[in-house]
């Protein structure tokens, strides 16, 4: 996750950056996101 959060950080989009971190798809990585920090993965890169 947190490869997937620098990638997504660094403007890699989503898809990419979920398949290059090793998730099946962006909606895994969502899922993941989501159930780990509470919110989705783009509000989380605009807070972090």
């Amino acid at each position: 996750l947190r490869r997937a959060l620098v990638l997504a950080g660094a403007g890699v989009p989503f898809a990419e950056t979920a398949v290059r971190s090793g998730f099946a798809d962006q909606a895994h990585l969502a899922r993941d996101v989501k159930e780990l920090a509470g919110v989705p993965l783009g509000r989380l890169l605009a807070v972090g």
